[in-house]
């Protein structure tokens, strides 16, 4: 698996941060400094602070289109089922968080 790349361009501060959170934890696992103890903080890897960063912004979102929050419902489920998983399946789960956060629109916060 590939780490993630690309453009992103919305008018929403949680949405572009949640993308962006996506696509860094998609890193592959042993990427330098995303699965290393304490790398983000005492007890917390960089991975870990990518999920609690893209949950805590996807929650902030209170404007979206119904389809979008549909979306954005779904893309919270897979990351919490995903927190605690091996670094593997959360770097595939951040992965396809961000494909689909990509097609989501949110009007700006």
């Amino acid at each position: 698996m590939d780490y993630v790349s690309g453009d992103d361009v919305t008018d929403n501060t949680h949405l572009a941060e949640a993308i962006d959170m996506t696509r860094e934890g998609s890193a592959q696992p042993g990427s330098t400094g995303y699965d290393e103890p304490d790398s983000a903080g005492q007890g917390v890897t960089l991975r870990d602070s990518c999920f609690y960063v893209a949950i805590e912004e996807l929650e902030k979102i209170q404007s979206a289109p119904e389809e979008s929050q549909q979306e954005i419902d779904r893309v919270l489920r897979m990351l919490r089922e995903a927190q605690h998983a091996d670094n593997e399946r959360r770097a595939q789960v951040m992965a396809e968080a961000h494909k689909i956060l990509q097609d989501v629109w949110v009007p700006p916060a």
